[in-house]
């Protein structure tokens, strides 16, 4: 089904970008001097992309046509868990505000906020991805040329023409960015 590819591949991005955060934030707290701008790109990626993008899929569309055709408790929880996701990612955004390069102390506070927020949405990534995308390939495979149609205009309207690219393009310079400082993550599955 090809709107669960879609938010699939979303997944895979997210983590390959929790990756690079985890590393960055590890580095950040051993006083390495990682670039605050290295963050606010992160930052970036997380407000636009996951929060508004990514979750406003889910949210605005597949889960108001989930339930339509069932009453699966997982759609309430997992939009708690998106509320949640928010929160960890409004502590971060604070962390990284007063992320200081160089100073380990403000680089730990960063590297916890990164891990909570990492950890929870990794988490919430395996959960939909073992519960949601079955749900969406029972329930919605008939309606899949529609919701992917859907999901194009849904980010042209949220986050604009070139957005998701240029989040692309970010994201692949992440490892040339931090190898001053940090071991390269393994390859983008």
């Amino acid at each position: 089904m090809q709107a669960v590819d879609i938010l699939r591949a979303e997944h895979d991005g997210t983590l390959h970008v929790l990756t690079f955060l985890e590393q960055a934030a590890a580095a950040a707290a051993a006083g390495q001097p990682i670039p605050q701008n290295i963050f606010t790109d992160i930052q970036e990626f997380i407000t636009i992309f996951v929060d508004r993008c990514h979750h406003g899929k889910e949210e605005n569309i597949v889960f108001s046509r989930l339930a339509e055709h069932t009453a699966a408790p997982v759609l309430q929880e997992l939009v708690s868990e998106h509320t949640q996701n928010h929160a960890y990612a409004v502590a971060f955004v604070s962390a990284v505000q007063a992320y200081v390069p160089g100073d380990s102390a403000t680089g730990a506070a960063l590297a916890t906020a990164a891990h909570r927020y990492a950890e929870l949405l990794r988490r919430h990534i395996e959960r939909e991805t073992s519960q949601l995308f079955p749900l969406m390939q029972q329930a919605l495979s008939e309606d899949d040329s529609q919701l992917t149609a859907l999901f194009d205009r849904f980010e042209e309207e949220q986050i604009g023409h070139g957005t998701h690219e240029r989040l692309h393009q970010m994201i692949e310079a992440f490892p040339g960015r931090l190898a001053p400082w940090a071991p390269t993550p393994p390859p983008k599955p």
